[in-house]
């Protein structure tokens, strides 16, 4: 799920369709070669994702939807909250776009692997000396809810891990 502000200051979310999680899982498998011990999602929403993992998960969100309960989101600003590094944790995550790159680096501290769906722009912005990045897909023109916008798929890991 993915989340911008509006002019009337509200959260506008982009729920992650199921063919761009099938595609974002299919990348965690080619490349997270290791035991999972844990997944993680930084912006919820209403689980999404969080329905797919297959092994336990911790969950945030800024404002999860009131559906969601059975998920077990925490209601937080992820990017406000401290998480210890765990190994095997693989990060799953579709943030706002605006804020991507915060969410993404903070997963990295916090994770051994990330598969993040962002603002196909980011790519002009990642720290290509601080991630090993394995693949990044470039999609356009992709609906979400009645809004088609363009993304791109990352599957990365921190260079010192």
């Amino acid at each position: 799920m993915s989340y911008q502000q509006s002019n009337k200051r509200e959260l506008e979310k982009f729920y992650t369709p199921d063919n761009l999680i099938k595609i974002m899982f299919e990348l965690k498998d080619k490349y997270a070669d290791f035991e999972i011990s844990e997944y993680l999602e930084n912006s919820a929403g209403s689980g999404n994702i969080i329905k797919h993992f297959d092994k336990p998960y911790i969950a945030f969100d800024i404002k999860p939807e009131p559906d969601s309960e059975e998920y077990n989101i925490e209601e937080c600003n992820y990017l406000k909250h401290h998480i210890d590094y765990k190994k095997g944790r693989v990060a799953m995550i579709n943030p706002p776009f605006n804020r991507g790159l915060s969410f993404l680096y903070k997963a990295l501290k916090e994770c051994d692997y990330v598969v993040a769906m962002l603002s196909p722009n980011i790519i002009f912005s990642l720290d290509y000396e601080r991630l090993h990045i394995d693949e990044i897909q470039i999609w356009k023109k992709i609906k979400f809810d009645i809004k088609y916008i363009d993304i791109c798929i990352i599957a990365c890991r921190n260079i010192e891990r």
